[in-house]
């Protein structure tokens, strides 16, 4: 057996010492007036983990968010060691969310469903939507535009009515009475977005429910999580037993080399040879990034239904310009190859205290306010940009930046 070489083994008494003071201090109640950068000065290091570091902690965060059949301790104990407090749900335990048995989509939001989550209501329709009641057939001179996206999206731990995607749907009806449409055009903003889907996940809601609703946009909205999130789902298809469902995925996990014997589940229902799958897996994600966006906008061309991309930050995770490069870099890239417009709107975020934007100092998803800045940011590459203006509102010009005002468009 090696033996730790003497830096290896400083490293690991470091590291056990900053996580046997996490565990202490994770007991220790914090003063309601801190800011979050105050409570974070009482955290174990000094030192700002990387990206990956981050990555597999959130990981770990939603894995117990989700909390699906044969999960469990480590995400358990990654959400207290990030302060979860005593009574706290997660989601599929809050009963907002139903699990489907053997299918790639693996779960989805419960239809008409008045709850609480995270201390907030949370209301869907009839079609499971965290969105205001709709029909599936679309009203006469209705311009539909249909959301997909992951928890940011969704609206986790904020009321329907606090969404960037609701308050997006009563601004471009205000906006529409603003230039003269009043009468021409209503605007309705579907909200197919579940907390922890993957781009995949997305891409299949789209086929079963966003496409039969007719819409006149698709958004389809991106973090810089979704390589972990495909992680999740991809091991929660393996241990579930589900069905690959595209030809593309059925190749590269082929590629990848995962085989029958990596996919055993145990009578605990745990994926056992999780960690070796995701070994095999991690060359690929981008490229099956790819292939999900790829498809999608194939779907949406087929259709005629023009499609966008956007790119949304955490709350105080991806205010790093250095780090989100590389990854914003690559979802650019993906959206050229297809021929789609892509928003960033990574920077919303940049040089606020996450502590006024975020539902919780141990949890990223943005809060009201959060959402109301995503929305602005959103909201004014819309007025900006001039082919999607165009689209909205035809034959009405596009503003210049400079004209905007710093709040509703």
């Amino acid at each position: 057996m090696a033996l730790f070489q003497p830096t290896s083994l400083a490293a690991a008494r470091v590291s056990m010492a900053q996580a046997a003071i996490l565990v202490a201090i994770t007991f220790i109640p914090v003063p309601s007036g801190w800011t979050r950068t105050q409570r974070l000065l009482t955290s174990a290091s000094s030192n700002q983990p990387n990206r990956a570091e981050g990555d597999h902690h959130a990981t770990g965060y939603y894995e117990g968010l989700i909390g699906g059949e044969g999960q469990g301790g480590r995400g358990e104990l990654t959400l207290k060691l990030m302060g979860k407090p005593n009574g706290w749900m997660r989601f599929n335990d809050a009963g907002v969310a139903r699990h489907m048995n053997h299918d790639f989509l693996q779960f989805e939001l419960v239809p008409r469903m008045d709850s609480i989550l995270f201390d907030q209501p949370f209301v869907t329709n009839s079609h499971g939507m965290h969105s205001p009641e709709v029909a599936v057939e679309k009203p006469a001179k209705t311009f539909r535009v249909a959301l997909l996206g992951s928890s940011m999206d969704m609206g986790w731990g904020v009321k329907c009515e606090d969404t960037y995607a609701n308050q997006l749907q009563t601004w471009l009806n205000a906006h529409a009475a603003h230039r003269g449409f009043a009468s021409d055009r209503r605007f309705e903003v579907l909200n197919f977005a579940v907390a922890a889907y993957s781009p995949l996940q997305r891409l299949e809601s789209f086929r079963r429910k966003a496409r039969a609703f007719k819409p006149d946009l698709v958004i389809f909205s991106s973090t810089l999580l979704d390589v972990r999130l495909t992680e999740i789902h991809l091991c929660d298809m393996f241990r579930t037993k589900s069905d690959p469902t595209y030809d593309f995925l059925r190749e590269l996990i082929a590629r990848a080399g995962i085989d029958q014997s990596d996919q055993y589940v145990n009578p605990k229902g745990d994926l056992v040879y999780k960690e070796r799958i995701k070994a095999k897996l991690a060359p690929y994600y981008w490229e099956l990034y790819d292939s999900t966006v790829g498809a999608l906008a194939a779907e949406c061309r087929s259709s005629g239904i023009p499609m966008l991309m956007i790119v949304i930050p955490r709350v105080g995770k991806d205010n790093d310009q250095a780090v989100r490069a590389e990854p914003v870099a690559r979802l650019k890239a993906i959206a050229g190859r297809y021929g789609l417009p892509i928003f960033d709107i990574s920077d919303t975020f940049d040089e606020l205290d996450p502590a006024v934007l975020e539902i919780a100092a141990w949890d990223d998803h943005p809060n009201a306010l959060g959402h109301h800045r995503l929305f602005l940011a959103l909201s004014h590459h819309l007025v900006t940009d001039q082919d999607r203006y165009q689209l909205l509102f035809p034959g009405r010009k596009a503003a210049a930046e400079a004209s905007l005002p710093q709040d509703l468009p």
